[in-house]
């Protein structure tokens, strides 16, 4: 018979040092949640540090002081890719809630995330964003195409919060090692579509609050963000046959030359600077040619052949959930057999 103290959910928050004051405030919003089910608490150190360990550990513990709380390091390979791996290699809840540590959360959080899984055979729900202490909605961006239906808009979740089953993510392949520093969510949510579970927020009861400032954003503020931006765009034109321009890869290249090389380049981004970039990358591309095949094999067996960036239609989610209905069960049922056994 299961115990009771084996948690139904892990909640688990990527760091690094420069961060440790937004952990601070995001802890203290953790405790003023509300819980139905057992939960854990993960703090993955993604970070290759000279300070010892156990010192590390009891900062982090003094700041989650009250909360079933768990610090993981993560020194092998460090990038966001690495520690979102080393995130779910150390889960062993049948839930999971990846959470960015400049947020706080407000209202009802896991019990409407609880029910969206429960009610609809989706593999990823997402809450809506603000703007720190504003009403202005970060994400989901209203411009992004989208469709709203059984009170869920479905859509790519851009990270910040994204939550899930735990062997789904793992069934599905995990984290994509080629993405490092950007894109990590992106290319999740498009192979969750691609595997036949909707991805969605759910827009009401709970909301997040993202303050912005935290160091090393990898779209802000990292140094060398137009390489880490760029290597992600070409292995998910590789990957995803997305290199010709068609009518299913048009969005893909609009959002390429419109928002991903001005955001990461600046607006005045030139051909030299672009080329110097490509070539910067070359060697590494030669590495990862043979792995970038293989998945790109494996990729058009897919059973849905969305594109990178496809805009969704209410046809594809009815598709989509329709597929999803009969294979959801064995991840529902690792969920409330877990309930039904703690209630017990």
């Amino acid at each position: 018979m299961l115990r009771k103290r084996q948690p139904v959910w892990t909640v688990t928050v990527l760091t690094i040092p420069q961060r440790e004051a937004f952990l601070q405030r995001l802890f203290a919003s953790i405790r003023e949640l509300r819980w139905r089910r057992t939960w854990e608490l993960h703090v993955v150190y993604n970070w290759e540090t000279d300070e010892e360990p156990y010192a590390v550990e009891q900062r982090i513990l003094k700041l989650g002081r009250r909360l079933p709380l768990t610090v993981h390091f993560n020194t092998r390979n460090p990038t966001i890719g690495g520690g979102r791996a080393h995130q779910l290699a150390v889960c062993k809840s049948p839930l999971i809630c990846f959470l960015d540590d400049d947020l706080t959360l407000h209202g009802d959080l896991f019990e409407v995330i609880e029910e969206r899984l429960r009610d609809m055979p989706v593999g990823i729900v997402g809450t809506p964003s603000l703007v720190e202490d504003s009403d202005r909605l970060f994400k989901p961006r209203r411009s992004t195409p989208h469709v709203d239906a059984h009170d869920m808009r479905f859509m790519s979740v851009q990270g910040m919060l994204v939550a899930g089953y735990r062997r789904l993510f793992q069934d599905i392949g995990g984290f994509n090692p080629r993405r490092a520093f950007w894109g990590e969510w992106t290319e999740m949510n498009l192979r969750m579509w691609r595997h036949g579970f909707a991805t969605g927020y759910a827009m009401d009861g709970s909301y997040l609050r993202h303050w912005h400032g935290a160091p090393e954003s990898p779209t802000r503020n990292k140094p060398g963000r137009q390489d880490h931006v760029l290597w992600g765009l070409l292995c998910t034109a590789l990957e995803y046959d997305a290199i010709a321009l068609r009518p299913d890869t048009e969005r893909f290249w609009e959002l390429v030359e419109q928002r991903y090389l001005a955001y990461s380049f600046g607006d005045s981004v030139g051909p030299k600077e672009l080329l110097h970039s490509v070539l910067r990358l070359v060697p590494r591309l030669a590495v990862e040619w043979p792995h970038i095949a293989e998945f790109r094999e494996t990729a058009r067996n897919h059973p849905f052949q969305f594109a990178p960036f496809h805009s969704i239609t209410e046809r594809d989610v009815a598709e989509v959930l329709a597929y999803a209905e009969p294979r959801i069960a064995k991840y529902r049922r690792a969920v409330w057999n877990r309930v039904r056994a703690a209630s017990r």
